[in-house]
Protein backbone atom coordinates (compact mmCIF):
# COMPACT_ATOMS: atom_id res chain seq x y z
CA UNK A 1 0.00 0.00 0.00
CA UNK A 2 2.85 2.36 0.81
CA UNK A 3 4.37 1.70 -2.60
CA UNK A 4 1.07 2.47 -4.30
CA UNK A 5 0.76 5.77 -2.43
CA UNK A 6 4.30 6.75 -3.44
CA UNK A 7 3.59 5.78 -7.04
CA UNK A 8 0.43 7.88 -7.11
CA UNK A 9 2.26 10.89 -5.68
CA UNK A 10 5.05 10.61 -8.24
CA UNK A 11 2.47 10.25 -11.04
CA UNK A 12 0.69 13.37 -9.86
CA UNK A 13 3.90 15.38 -9.92
CA UNK A 14 4.78 14.17 -13.38
CA UNK A 15 1.30 14.92 -14.67
CA UNK A 16 1.87 18.57 -13.89
CA UNK A 17 4.49 18.61 -16.65
CA UNK A 18 2.26 18.10 -19.67
CA UNK A 19 4.00 18.22 -23.03
CA UNK A 20 2.89 20.50 -25.85
CA UNK A 21 2.12 24.23 -25.87
CA UNK A 22 0.39 25.85 -22.91
CA UNK A 23 -2.46 28.05 -24.10
CA UNK A 24 -2.33 31.81 -23.71
CA UNK A 25 -5.27 33.91 -24.85
CA UNK A 26 -4.41 36.29 -27.70
CA UNK A 27 -3.60 39.83 -26.64
CA UNK A 28 -6.07 41.92 -28.60
CA UNK A 29 -6.16 45.70 -28.39
CA UNK A 30 -9.48 47.23 -27.26
CA UNK A 31 -11.82 48.35 -30.01
CA UNK A 32 -11.72 51.96 -31.17
CA UNK A 33 -14.86 52.88 -33.11
CA UNK A 34 -14.44 55.98 -35.24
CA UNK A 35 -18.11 56.31 -36.12
CA UNK A 36 -19.10 56.20 -32.45
CA UNK A 37 -17.91 59.81 -32.11
CA UNK A 38 -20.99 61.03 -34.01
CA UNK A 39 -23.53 63.15 -32.07
CA UNK A 40 -26.05 60.42 -32.94
CA UNK A 41 -24.50 58.22 -30.19
CA UNK A 42 -23.84 58.46 -26.49
CA UNK A 43 -21.56 56.38 -24.27
CA UNK A 44 -24.34 55.87 -21.73
CA UNK A 45 -25.44 52.28 -21.16
CA UNK A 46 -28.74 51.29 -22.79
CA UNK A 47 -31.75 49.83 -21.03
CA UNK A 48 -31.38 46.51 -19.18
CA UNK A 49 -32.47 44.86 -22.42
CA UNK A 50 -31.73 46.85 -25.56
CA UNK A 51 -35.09 46.34 -27.29
CA UNK A 52 -36.77 48.22 -24.48
CA UNK A 53 -35.12 51.38 -25.86
CA UNK A 54 -37.99 51.52 -28.39
CA UNK A 55 -40.71 51.64 -25.71
CA UNK A 56 -42.87 49.15 -27.64
CA UNK A 57 -44.71 46.69 -25.41
CA UNK A 58 -45.56 44.40 -28.34
CA UNK A 59 -41.90 44.13 -29.32
CA UNK A 60 -40.90 43.44 -25.72
CA UNK A 61 -43.37 40.57 -25.53
CA UNK A 62 -42.33 39.06 -28.86
CA UNK A 63 -38.63 39.06 -28.00
CA UNK A 64 -39.25 37.60 -24.55
CA UNK A 65 -41.33 34.76 -25.98
CA UNK A 66 -38.78 34.07 -28.70
CA UNK A 67 -35.94 33.79 -26.18
CA UNK A 68 -38.03 31.24 -24.29
CA UNK A 69 -39.40 29.16 -27.17
CA UNK A 70 -37.16 29.58 -30.24
CA UNK A 71 -36.15 26.19 -31.64
CA UNK A 72 -32.63 27.28 -32.59
CA UNK A 73 -32.06 28.18 -28.95
CA UNK A 74 -33.36 24.80 -27.82
CA UNK A 75 -30.89 23.09 -30.15
CA UNK A 76 -28.09 25.34 -28.85
CA UNK A 77 -28.95 24.40 -25.26
CA UNK A 78 -28.76 20.72 -26.19
CA UNK A 79 -25.33 21.25 -27.71
CA UNK A 80 -24.22 22.86 -24.45
CA UNK A 81 -25.53 19.84 -22.54
CA UNK A 82 -23.64 17.48 -24.82
CA UNK A 83 -20.39 19.46 -24.46
CA UNK A 84 -20.78 19.53 -20.70
CA UNK A 85 -21.28 15.76 -20.60
CA UNK A 86 -18.08 15.25 -22.62
CA UNK A 87 -16.19 17.57 -20.27
CA UNK A 88 -17.41 15.66 -17.20
CA UNK A 89 -16.40 12.37 -18.84
CA UNK A 90 -12.91 13.63 -19.67
CA UNK A 91 -12.48 15.10 -16.20
CA UNK A 92 -13.25 11.69 -14.66
CA UNK A 93 -10.24 10.24 -16.51
CA UNK A 94 -8.04 11.72 -13.78
CA UNK A 95 -9.40 9.05 -11.41
CA UNK A 96 -9.33 5.25 -11.81
CA UNK A 97 -12.25 3.61 -13.60
CA UNK A 98 -13.66 0.94 -11.31
CA UNK A 99 -16.37 -1.27 -12.82
CA UNK A 100 -17.95 -4.24 -11.02
CA UNK A 101 -17.16 -7.51 -12.82
CA UNK A 102 -18.68 -10.94 -12.37
CA UNK A 103 -18.18 -14.05 -14.52
CA UNK A 104 -19.13 -17.73 -14.53
CA UNK A 105 -18.09 -20.36 -17.04
CA UNK A 106 -18.87 -24.09 -17.32
CA UNK A 107 -17.66 -26.38 -20.09
CA UNK A 108 -16.97 -30.08 -20.89
CA UNK A 109 -13.70 -30.96 -22.57
CA UNK A 110 -12.13 -34.21 -23.78
CA UNK A 111 -9.26 -35.60 -21.75
CA UNK A 112 -5.87 -35.44 -23.44
CA UNK A 113 -4.95 -38.52 -25.49
CA UNK A 114 -7.16 -40.81 -27.57
CA UNK A 115 -9.76 -41.59 -24.96
CA UNK A 116 -13.37 -40.55 -25.11
CA UNK A 117 -13.77 -39.49 -21.52
CA UNK A 118 -14.80 -35.87 -20.97
CA UNK A 119 -14.48 -33.76 -17.82
CA UNK A 120 -16.16 -30.59 -16.48
CA UNK A 121 -14.32 -27.27 -16.25
CA UNK A 122 -15.90 -24.61 -14.06
CA UNK A 123 -14.69 -21.20 -12.95
CA UNK A 124 -16.29 -18.26 -11.16
CA UNK A 125 -15.17 -14.73 -10.35
CA UNK A 126 -16.71 -11.71 -8.67
CA UNK A 127 -14.97 -8.47 -7.86
CA UNK A 128 -14.03 -5.02 -9.03
CA UNK A 129 -11.59 -4.13 -11.77
CA UNK A 130 -9.70 -0.87 -11.76
CA UNK A 131 -7.95 0.87 -14.65
CA UNK A 132 -5.96 4.03 -14.15
CA UNK A 133 -3.82 5.93 -16.61
CA UNK A 134 -0.89 7.63 -14.97
CA UNK A 135 -0.83 10.92 -16.81
CA UNK A 136 2.94 11.20 -17.17
CA UNK A 137 2.95 13.42 -20.25
CA UNK A 138 -0.40 15.21 -19.99
CA UNK A 139 -2.55 13.06 -22.30
CA UNK A 140 -5.48 13.25 -19.86
CA UNK A 141 -4.81 16.85 -18.92
CA UNK A 142 -4.81 18.04 -22.53
CA UNK A 143 -7.99 16.12 -23.32
CA UNK A 144 -9.68 17.80 -20.34
CA UNK A 145 -8.44 21.20 -21.51
CA UNK A 146 -9.83 20.58 -25.01
CA UNK A 147 -13.20 19.46 -23.61
CA UNK A 148 -13.38 22.51 -21.34
CA UNK A 149 -12.65 24.81 -24.29
CA UNK A 150 -15.27 23.02 -26.42
CA UNK A 151 -17.78 23.62 -23.65
CA UNK A 152 -16.84 27.31 -23.63
CA UNK A 153 -17.35 27.42 -27.39
CA UNK A 154 -20.86 26.01 -27.15
CA UNK A 155 -21.77 28.39 -24.36
CA UNK A 156 -20.57 31.32 -26.49
CA UNK A 157 -22.48 29.93 -29.47
CA UNK A 158 -25.63 29.78 -27.36
CA UNK A 159 -25.13 33.39 -26.34
CA UNK A 160 -24.60 34.33 -29.98
CA UNK A 161 -27.82 32.53 -30.88
CA UNK A 162 -29.66 34.55 -28.23
CA UNK A 163 -28.35 37.82 -29.67
CA UNK A 164 -29.26 36.72 -33.19
CA UNK A 165 -32.79 35.62 -32.27
CA UNK A 166 -33.55 38.87 -30.41
CA UNK A 167 -32.22 40.92 -33.33
CA UNK A 168 -34.14 38.87 -35.92
CA UNK A 169 -37.40 39.29 -34.02
CA UNK A 170 -36.89 43.05 -33.73
CA UNK A 171 -35.83 43.42 -37.38
CA UNK A 172 -38.79 41.44 -38.72
CA UNK A 173 -41.14 43.28 -36.39
CA UNK A 174 -40.05 46.69 -37.68
CA UNK A 175 -40.10 45.49 -41.28
CA UNK A 176 -43.65 44.24 -40.72
CA UNK A 177 -44.73 47.61 -39.30
CA UNK A 178 -42.95 49.37 -42.16
CA UNK A 179 -44.80 47.32 -44.78
CA UNK A 180 -48.07 48.01 -42.98
CA UNK A 181 -47.29 51.74 -43.07
CA UNK A 182 -46.50 51.57 -46.79
CA UNK A 183 -49.80 49.76 -47.37
CA UNK A 184 -51.61 52.52 -45.51
CA UNK A 185 -49.89 55.16 -47.65
CA UNK A 186 -50.70 53.30 -50.87
CA UNK A 187 -54.36 52.83 -49.94
CA UNK A 188 -54.77 56.47 -48.92
CA UNK A 189 -53.26 57.61 -52.21
CA UNK A 190 -55.46 55.12 -54.05
CA UNK A 191 -58.54 56.72 -52.46
CA UNK A 192 -57.27 60.16 -53.50
CA UNK A 193 -56.68 58.97 -57.04
CA UNK A 194 -60.19 57.50 -57.20
CA UNK A 195 -61.49 60.97 -56.37
CA UNK A 196 -59.26 62.49 -59.04
CA UNK A 197 -60.55 59.99 -61.61
CA UNK A 198 -64.14 60.88 -60.73
CA UNK A 199 -63.29 64.58 -61.05
CA UNK A 200 -61.73 64.15 -64.52
CA UNK A 201 -64.76 62.16 -65.65
CA UNK A 202 -67.13 64.89 -64.42
CA UNK A 203 -65.09 67.62 -66.10
CA UNK A 204 -64.96 65.63 -69.33
CA UNK A 205 -68.72 65.17 -69.28
CA UNK A 206 -69.14 68.90 -68.64
CA UNK A 207 -66.90 69.76 -71.56
CA UNK A 208 -64.19 71.28 -69.42
CA UNK A 209 -61.85 68.28 -69.56
CA UNK A 210 -60.76 65.62 -72.01
CA UNK A 211 -60.68 61.86 -72.48
CA UNK A 212 -56.90 62.09 -72.33
CA UNK A 213 -57.06 63.37 -68.75
CA UNK A 214 -59.46 60.57 -67.81
CA UNK A 215 -57.15 57.86 -69.17
CA UNK A 216 -54.08 59.42 -67.56
CA UNK A 217 -55.89 59.48 -64.24
CA UNK A 218 -56.96 55.86 -64.65
CA UNK A 219 -53.40 54.81 -65.54
CA UNK A 220 -52.05 56.56 -62.42
CA UNK A 221 -54.69 54.83 -60.27
CA UNK A 222 -53.86 51.38 -61.69
CA UNK A 223 -50.13 51.97 -61.14
CA UNK A 224 -50.79 52.67 -57.45
CA UNK A 225 -53.16 49.73 -57.23
CA UNK A 226 -50.44 47.42 -58.61
CA UNK A 227 -48.12 48.26 -55.69
CA UNK A 228 -50.53 46.86 -53.10
CA UNK A 229 -50.44 43.05 -53.73
CA UNK A 230 -46.61 42.78 -53.30
CA UNK A 231 -46.83 44.77 -50.08
CA UNK A 232 -49.60 42.49 -48.80
CA UNK A 233 -47.43 39.47 -49.57
CA UNK A 234 -44.46 41.07 -47.75
CA UNK A 235 -46.72 41.71 -44.74
CA UNK A 236 -47.69 38.05 -44.55
CA UNK A 237 -44.09 36.91 -44.95
CA UNK A 238 -42.91 39.07 -42.05
CA UNK A 239 -45.85 37.86 -39.95
CA UNK A 240 -45.06 34.22 -40.70
CA UNK A 241 -41.35 34.70 -40.02
CA UNK A 242 -42.08 36.15 -36.59
CA UNK A 243 -44.31 33.19 -35.76
CA UNK A 244 -41.55 30.72 -36.63
CA UNK A 245 -39.00 32.70 -34.60
CA UNK A 246 -41.35 32.29 -31.63
CA UNK A 247 -41.55 28.53 -32.24
CA UNK A 248 -45.08 28.71 -33.60
CA UNK A 249 -46.76 27.81 -36.86
CA UNK A 250 -47.13 30.49 -39.56
CA UNK A 251 -50.37 32.42 -39.17
CA UNK A 252 -50.56 32.04 -35.40
CA UNK A 253 -49.83 35.73 -34.86
CA UNK A 254 -52.20 37.14 -37.51
CA UNK A 255 -54.61 38.74 -35.04
CA UNK A 256 -51.91 39.89 -32.65
CA UNK A 257 -49.90 41.65 -35.37
CA UNK A 258 -52.67 43.66 -36.96
CA UNK A 259 -51.52 47.11 -38.18
CA UNK A 260 -50.29 49.45 -35.48
CA UNK A 261 -48.22 52.63 -35.34
CA UNK A 262 -44.62 52.40 -34.14
CA UNK A 263 -42.41 55.31 -33.23
CA UNK A 264 -39.20 55.98 -35.12
CA UNK A 265 -36.08 56.14 -32.95
CA UNK A 266 -35.19 59.82 -32.83
CA UNK A 267 -32.79 60.47 -29.97
CA UNK A 268 -29.06 59.91 -29.33
CA UNK A 269 -28.48 56.16 -29.23
CA UNK A 270 -26.83 54.82 -26.04
CA UNK A 271 -24.20 52.24 -27.00
CA UNK A 272 -22.13 51.88 -23.82
CA UNK A 273 -18.32 51.80 -23.81
CA UNK A 274 -17.04 50.95 -27.33
CA UNK A 275 -13.78 49.60 -25.83
CA UNK A 276 -15.78 46.67 -24.41
CA UNK A 277 -16.96 45.57 -27.87
CA UNK A 278 -14.67 42.57 -28.36
CA UNK A 279 -15.31 41.31 -24.84
CA UNK A 280 -19.06 41.48 -25.40
CA UNK A 281 -19.16 39.83 -28.82
CA UNK A 282 -20.05 36.14 -28.33
CA UNK A 283 -18.66 35.17 -31.73
CA UNK A 284 -15.25 36.54 -30.70
CA UNK A 285 -15.47 34.56 -27.48
CA UNK A 286 -16.39 31.41 -29.42
CA UNK A 287 -13.44 31.88 -31.78
CA UNK A 288 -11.09 32.33 -28.81
CA UNK A 289 -12.38 29.13 -27.20
CA UNK A 290 -11.96 27.26 -30.50
CA UNK A 291 -8.34 28.39 -30.54
CA UNK A 292 -7.91 27.16 -26.95
CA UNK A 293 -9.34 23.75 -27.89
CA UNK A 294 -7.08 23.49 -30.96
CA UNK A 295 -4.03 24.37 -28.84
CA UNK A 296 -4.94 21.68 -26.31
CA UNK A 297 -5.25 19.11 -29.10
CA UNK A 298 -1.71 19.94 -30.22
CA UNK A 299 -0.61 18.94 -26.70
CA UNK A 300 -2.77 15.82 -26.96
CA UNK A 301 -1.08 14.82 -30.22
CA UNK A 302 2.35 15.61 -28.73
CA UNK A 303 1.65 13.33 -25.78
CA UNK A 304 1.12 10.43 -28.20
CA UNK A 305 4.86 10.59 -28.98
CA UNK A 306 5.57 9.34 -25.44
CA UNK A 307 4.67 6.12 -23.63
CA UNK A 308 1.36 5.79 -21.83
CA UNK A 309 1.36 3.97 -18.50
CA UNK A 310 -1.75 2.22 -17.21
CA UNK A 311 -2.30 0.28 -14.04
CA UNK A 312 -4.98 -2.37 -13.98
CA UNK A 313 -6.00 -4.27 -10.90
CA UNK A 314 -8.52 -6.73 -9.54
CA UNK A 315 -9.81 -7.44 -6.08
CA UNK A 316 -12.50 -9.97 -5.35
CA UNK A 317 -13.08 -13.73 -5.39
CA UNK A 318 -11.92 -16.46 -7.78
CA UNK A 319 -12.93 -20.09 -7.56
CA UNK A 320 -13.36 -23.21 -9.66
CA UNK A 321 -16.42 -24.10 -7.64
CA UNK A 322 -19.31 -21.67 -7.45
CA UNK A 323 -20.34 -23.14 -4.13
CA UNK A 324 -17.02 -22.18 -2.57
CA UNK A 325 -16.73 -18.71 -4.16
CA UNK A 326 -17.08 -16.93 -0.81
CA UNK A 327 -15.38 -19.62 1.26
CA UNK A 328 -12.63 -18.03 3.34
CA UNK A 329 -11.61 -21.18 5.27
CA UNK A 330 -7.98 -22.16 5.37
CA UNK A 331 -8.12 -24.75 2.64
CA UNK A 332 -10.45 -22.96 0.23
CA UNK A 333 -9.83 -19.24 0.46
CA UNK A 334 -11.19 -17.73 -2.82
CA UNK A 335 -10.10 -14.18 -2.13
CA UNK A 336 -7.83 -12.74 -4.82
CA UNK A 337 -6.18 -9.54 -5.98
CA UNK A 338 -3.82 -8.45 -8.71
CA UNK A 339 -1.99 -5.33 -9.88
CA UNK A 340 -0.70 -5.13 -13.45
CA UNK A 341 1.17 -2.12 -14.83
CA UNK A 342 1.23 -1.83 -18.63
CA UNK A 343 3.14 0.44 -20.94
CA UNK A 344 2.02 1.26 -24.48
CA UNK A 345 4.10 3.26 -26.93
CA UNK A 346 3.92 3.81 -30.68
CA UNK A 347 7.68 3.24 -30.91
CA UNK A 348 7.55 1.76 -34.41
CA UNK A 349 4.72 3.98 -35.67
CA UNK A 350 6.00 7.42 -34.75
CA UNK A 351 5.68 8.60 -38.35
CA UNK A 352 1.90 8.29 -38.08
CA UNK A 353 1.91 10.08 -34.73
CA UNK A 354 4.04 12.93 -36.09
CA UNK A 355 1.70 13.27 -39.07
CA UNK A 356 -1.24 13.66 -36.67
CA UNK A 357 0.78 16.20 -34.70
CA UNK A 358 1.46 18.26 -37.85
CA UNK A 359 -2.26 18.17 -38.67
CA UNK A 360 -3.10 19.39 -35.15
CA UNK A 361 -0.59 22.22 -35.43
CA UNK A 362 -2.05 23.27 -38.78
CA UNK A 363 -5.56 23.23 -37.29
CA UNK A 364 -4.31 25.37 -34.41
CA UNK A 365 -2.79 27.88 -36.86
CA UNK A 366 -6.10 27.95 -38.76
CA UNK A 367 -7.98 28.61 -35.51
CA UNK A 368 -5.61 31.50 -34.73
CA UNK A 369 -6.19 32.99 -38.19
CA UNK A 370 -9.94 32.54 -37.78
CA UNK A 371 -9.82 34.36 -34.44
CA UNK A 372 -8.09 37.35 -36.04
CA UNK A 373 -10.63 37.32 -38.87
CA UNK A 374 -13.56 37.25 -36.44
CA UNK A 375 -12.10 40.23 -34.56
CA UNK A 376 -11.71 42.23 -37.77
CA UNK A 377 -15.18 41.24 -38.95
CA UNK A 378 -16.64 42.34 -35.61
CA UNK A 379 -15.00 45.76 -35.96
CA UNK A 380 -16.14 46.07 -39.59
CA UNK A 381 -19.69 45.02 -38.73
CA UNK A 382 -19.92 47.55 -35.92
CA UNK A 383 -18.42 50.44 -37.88
CA UNK A 384 -20.78 49.73 -40.79
CA UNK A 385 -23.84 49.63 -38.55
CA UNK A 386 -22.89 52.91 -36.84
CA UNK A 387 -22.27 54.63 -40.17
CA UNK A 388 -25.53 53.32 -41.59
CA UNK A 389 -27.52 54.62 -38.62
CA UNK A 390 -26.12 58.15 -38.98
CA UNK A 391 -26.82 58.11 -42.71
CA UNK A 392 -30.37 56.81 -42.20
CA UNK A 393 -31.13 59.57 -39.72
CA UNK A 394 -29.92 62.22 -42.16
CA UNK A 395 -31.91 60.64 -44.97
CA UNK A 396 -35.07 60.52 -42.87
CA UNK A 397 -34.76 64.21 -42.04
CA UNK A 398 -34.60 65.16 -45.73
CA UNK A 399 -37.42 62.81 -46.70
CA UNK A 400 -39.64 64.19 -43.96
CA UNK A 401 -39.20 67.70 -45.33
CA UNK A 402 -39.81 66.42 -48.87
CA UNK A 403 -43.03 64.71 -47.79
CA UNK A 404 -44.39 67.86 -46.17
CA UNK A 405 -43.65 69.87 -49.31
CA UNK A 406 -45.07 67.23 -51.67
CA UNK A 407 -48.33 67.01 -49.72
CA UNK A 408 -48.75 70.77 -49.90
CA UNK A 409 -47.92 70.76 -53.61
CA UNK A 410 -50.51 68.04 -54.26
CA UNK A 411 -53.17 70.03 -52.40
CA UNK A 412 -52.41 73.19 -54.42
CA UNK A 413 -52.36 71.30 -57.71
CA UNK A 414 -55.74 69.71 -56.98
CA UNK A 415 -57.27 73.09 -56.16
CA UNK A 416 -55.84 74.75 -59.24
CA UNK A 417 -56.97 71.89 -61.49
CA UNK A 418 -60.53 72.08 -60.18
CA UNK A 419 -60.49 75.82 -60.82
CA UNK A 420 -59.11 75.28 -64.31
CA UNK A 421 -55.89 77.20 -63.57
CA UNK A 422 -53.47 74.27 -63.79
CA UNK A 423 -53.07 71.55 -66.39
CA UNK A 424 -53.92 67.97 -65.41
CA UNK A 425 -50.30 66.93 -65.88
CA UNK A 426 -49.36 69.25 -63.04
CA UNK A 427 -51.83 67.49 -60.74
CA UNK A 428 -50.71 64.06 -61.93
CA UNK A 429 -47.06 64.85 -61.29
CA UNK A 430 -47.82 66.30 -57.85
CA UNK A 431 -49.77 63.18 -56.81
CA UNK A 432 -47.02 60.87 -58.07
CA UNK A 433 -44.39 62.87 -56.18
CA UNK A 434 -46.47 62.77 -53.01
CA UNK A 435 -46.91 59.00 -53.18
CA UNK A 436 -43.21 58.42 -53.81
CA UNK A 437 -42.21 60.77 -50.98
CA UNK A 438 -44.57 59.20 -48.44
CA UNK A 439 -43.54 55.69 -49.45
CA UNK A 440 -39.85 56.60 -49.22
CA UNK A 441 -40.37 58.16 -45.81
CA UNK A 442 -42.11 55.00 -44.55
CA UNK A 443 -39.16 52.93 -45.76
CA UNK A 444 -36.68 55.36 -44.19
CA UNK A 445 -38.46 55.19 -40.82
CA UNK A 446 -38.22 51.41 -40.95
CA UNK A 447 -34.57 51.61 -41.97
CA UNK A 448 -33.75 53.80 -38.94
CA UNK A 449 -35.28 51.32 -36.52
CA UNK A 450 -33.66 48.36 -38.27
CA UNK A 451 -30.32 50.22 -38.09
CA UNK A 452 -30.71 50.48 -34.32
CA UNK A 453 -31.27 46.72 -34.18
CA UNK A 454 -28.17 46.15 -36.33
CA UNK A 455 -26.07 48.30 -33.98
CA UNK A 456 -27.09 46.42 -30.86
CA UNK A 457 -26.53 43.10 -32.61
CA UNK A 458 -23.08 44.26 -33.75
CA UNK A 459 -22.28 45.35 -30.19
CA UNK A 460 -22.94 41.79 -29.00
CA UNK A 461 -26.37 42.40 -27.56
CA UNK A 462 -25.12 45.07 -25.15
CA UNK A 463 -27.50 45.23 -22.23
CA UNK A 464 -29.00 41.83 -23.06
CA UNK A 465 -29.27 39.94 -19.75
CA UNK A 466 -27.19 36.81 -19.26
CA UNK A 467 -27.48 36.29 -15.48
CA UNK A 468 -30.45 33.97 -15.92
CA UNK A 469 -28.89 32.26 -18.93
CA UNK A 470 -30.22 28.74 -19.20
CA UNK A 471 -27.05 27.53 -20.86
CA UNK A 472 -24.96 29.05 -18.09
CA UNK A 473 -26.87 27.05 -15.50
CA UNK A 474 -26.70 23.88 -17.56
CA UNK A 475 -23.03 24.23 -18.42
CA UNK A 476 -21.51 25.64 -15.25
CA UNK A 477 -18.03 24.15 -15.13
CA UNK A 478 -15.10 24.41 -12.71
Amino acid sequence: MKKLIILAAVAGLLAACAVGPNYRAPETAPAVLNNAQSPAFTAQSPEAVWWQEFGDAELDGLVGRALADNLDLRAAIDRVKAARAVFVERNLDYAPHVPLDGAYSHSKEQEPGFGTNRFNIQSDSLGIDATWEIDLFGHVRRSVEAARADLGTERANYRDAQVTVAAEVARNYFELRGVQKRLEVARENLDSEHQTLELTQLLDEAGRGSELDVQRSRARLKATEATIPPLEAAEKQADYRLAVLLGKRPGTLDQELRPAVVATYAKPLPIGDPAELLRRRPDVRAAERELAAATARVGLATADLFPRVNITGFIGFLSGDVGRLFDTSTGGDARAWSVTPTVSWAAFDLGTVRARLRASEAQSDAAAANYEKVVLTALEDTENSLAAYSARQAQLKSLTEQTVASRRAAELAATQYREGVADFLVLLDAQRTQLEAEDSMAQAETAVNVSVVAIYKALGGVGQPASDDTAARLARAP
